[in-house]
This record gives structure tokens, C-alpha cells and sequence, in this order.
């Protein structure tokens, strides 16, 4: 039996513990129904004839005690699915669902945004998908009784711009930083998740302040990725991005202001794609081509910034990495203060 108590879910390092199930040590004929099995208690699942003779599923679960997120994955090629939501009592909870999430936290720029789904568990429904990859956070109603007359009237479908693409951001990277948080901040962490669903799903002046710090590191993180996908275009600065995350220039200032300014970060983003370039002991680029690439006025500017930043010229990394030395920068880029049950048996355990 599941037991709800945090405690028992620390690993040795004092971190939150994974429950996990995997199909793939089974047999190709039993990996279907060994899924549909563990999920049996939340949906029923149907797929088509020729599926059932091989499905790879991976499904990682973190218990909080007062909500559960969990992340699966299906490296296979997409298997469209069907599910009814039985709608059993006592799973009355609340979820939210992220498709294709790990391709989303990937930054492939040729996905779409995603978008957030909210659903009832207290609530039959049914639904379609094909996707290789799916978070989802379970929230007991007791952790948002004071919303429950808004969420229960929620349409399903979360926007992908505003504060619902926010809120996609959000959960990518709660997901990404879940393995990280030590068992005494898993208080914080249910804050933080308790005030953003709050403010993006049910949002008013108050609720929106609450969040605020939230929503601003979650407005920072989009915006570090927006400049890492972009380093290599001339354009990419203050004008850009405030058009992309629909800030104004003051606001994209005082995000920023941890991290020296925004110039002084796409600089040092693009300095250090250099020196990741020039530590490769395979690359044939030249140091000229480098700068060129990276939209510095010419090599000598570069070269210039390069040692400034990193404390040695460009050249000396590459002759390093050739022999086998590679060179580590005297300065480092600055960091953001960055037993198998069922799953229905978690989710009756959720506590607030």
C-alpha cells in the first residue's frame, strides 16, 4: 500500500525519491495491457489492433503529498490512443496535462508552443492523443478550495499566449528542476504551483501579485531560451525581445538586472557558445568564422571580448583542446538561482 507519509519518499541524498513503471522489460505482447493495467483505476485506454504487439511506455511519478506530477514517454513511433475517463470517486482531483513536453523543454524550435489542458477527475470525459511525451500534475481540490466554483466551469483548454503559455513554461520547468529539489523545499516548491495555477487559471489583480515572483522567473527563463535558440541572429536584443515575450523595455530591464543587463547576457551567451566551439577538438571552424557567426563586428573584437570574459584569447583554447588540454575559463557564466504501485493509489493518497 502507498504511503502517503513525505518522508518515506527522500532518496539518500535527501531528494525527492521516483516512483517509476517501464514496460520495456516486458514482453512485446504484454506491454499494452501491463499500461492499461496501471492506469486502470483513472482511465480506460484503447489503441489500435496492430499497437498491441509492442508498447514502449516509461512513466516517472513524484508524490508530494499535497499533488503529484508525473512525466511519461513514448519513444516508439506515435501510437494513437482513446481513453474514457471513468470519473470514480474518491479522485475528484483536479489535473493539468502538458503533451509533448520533453520535445517542448528540448527547444526545438519547430514545435509549436504548447498547450495546457485542465480536466476533472471528478468528471467522465474522453479524449484522443498521439503524442510521444506527457506531463501531468494531479492537485487534490482541497489545495484550491477557494477556486473550486471557478475551475470547476474551466472550458479544458488552456491559451498557449499569455498567462496560459506562461503556465506551460512553468510546468517545463518544475519538471526540469523536480529531481533537484531536497525533501525541506518541497514546501516551496507546492507554493509556487498552488499560487501560478492560481493566477493563470482563475486570475484577478490579487491573485496575479501573489504569483508575481513566480511568473517574473518564469518570464526570465523564456527569455534565457529564446536568447540561446537565437544567438546567431544579428537582430537578437532588447527591440526583439520585447516583442517576443510582450514586455516593455523597463520591465525586460529589471528582469535582467541580476544577470548584469541583457546585452551584457547575450554577450556572455554568445562568448560562450564560442568557447564550447573552440573546445572541440573536431572543429575546423575557423576563429574568424566563429565571430562572424556569433555577430561580433570582426575577429579582433571578438577576440578582444573573448579574453575579457574568459581570461584567455580564443586561440589558446583551441591549441589546448588539440592536444588534449582543454582550458577551463577563469570565469564562469552566471547561474540562475536555479516499490511500483498504481497510479490511482497515489492519486487517493494526495494530501493537503
Amino acid at each position: 500500500m502507498f504511503d502517503p507519509h513525505l518522508g518515506d519518499f527522500m532518496n539518500e541524498a535527501g531528494l525527492l525519491a521516483t516512483l517509476k513503471f517501464d514496460t520495456r522489460e516486458l514482453p512485446v505482447e504484454h506491454q499494452f495491457e501491463a499500461w492499461r493495467s496501471f492506469h486502470a483505476s483513472v482511465i480506460d485506454v484503447s489503441i489500435s489492433p496492430e499497437a498491441r504487439q509492442g508498447f514502449i511506455f516509461e512513466q516517472q511519478i513524484w508524490d508530494l503529498g499535497k499533488l503529484a506530477f508525473t512525466t511519461s514517454y513514448m519513444p516508439g513511433p506515435k501510437v494513437p490512443r482513446r481513453w474514457h475517463h471513468l470519473g470514480k470517486d474518491p479522485l475528484d482531483h483536479w489535473c493539468l496535462v502538458l503533451p509533448e513536453s520533453a520535445m517542448h523543454a528540448a527547444q526545438d524550435q519547430n514545435v509549436p508552443r504548447r498547450q495546457v489542458h485542465f480536466r476533472s477527475l471528478g468528471r467522465p470525459y474522453d479524449g484522443a492523443a498521439a503524442d510521444s511525451s506527457v506531463s501531468t500534475v494531479y492537485i487534490p481540490r482541497d489545495l484550491l478550495r477557494p477556486l473550486a466554483g471557478v475551475l470547476d466551469k474551466h472550458p479544458g483548454s488552456v491559451s498557449p499566449d499569455g498567462l496560459g503559455g506562461l503556465l506551460a513554461d512553468f510546468l517545463i520547468s518544475f519538471e526540469r528542476r523536480l529531481p533537484h529539489i531536497p525533501g525541506h523545499e518541497v514546501p516551496k516548491a507546492i507554493e509556487a504551483m498552488r499560487a501560478m495555477i492560481s493566477a493563470c487559471l482563475a486570475p484577478t489583480a490579487d491573485r496575479v501579485a501573489e504569483a508575481h515572483g513566480h511568473i517574473a522567473a518564469t518570464m526570465l527563463e523564456r527569455a534565457r531560451q529564446m536568447i540561446h535558440n537565437e544567438l546567431q541572429a544579428p537582430d537578437l536584443g532588447p527591440d526583439k525581445l520585447c516583442r517576443q515575450l510582450g514586455l516593455s523595455r523597463s520591465k525586460l530591464y529589471v528582469l535582467f538586472e541580476p544577470l548584469h543587463g541583457v546585452a551584457r547576457y547575450i554577450q556572455r551567451q554568445r562568448l560562450l557558445a564560442a568557447y564550447k566551439e573552440l573546445s572541440d577538438p573536431n572543429s575546423m571552424t575557423s576563429i574568424a568564422r566563429i565571430a562572424e557567426r556569433l555577430c561580433f563586428a570582426d575577429a579582433a573584437t571578438f577576440s578582444r571580448s573573448f579574453r575579457s570574459e574568459m581570461g584567455c584569447a580564443p586561440s589558446e583554447v583551441r591549441a589546448a583542446a588539440a592536444v588534449g588540454l582543454p582550458m577551463s575559463p577563469k570565469r564562469l557564466p552566471l547561474k540562475l538561482l536555479n516499490q511500483v504501485v498504481s497510479l490511482g493509489e497515489i492519486l487517493q493518497y494526495l494530501q493537503v
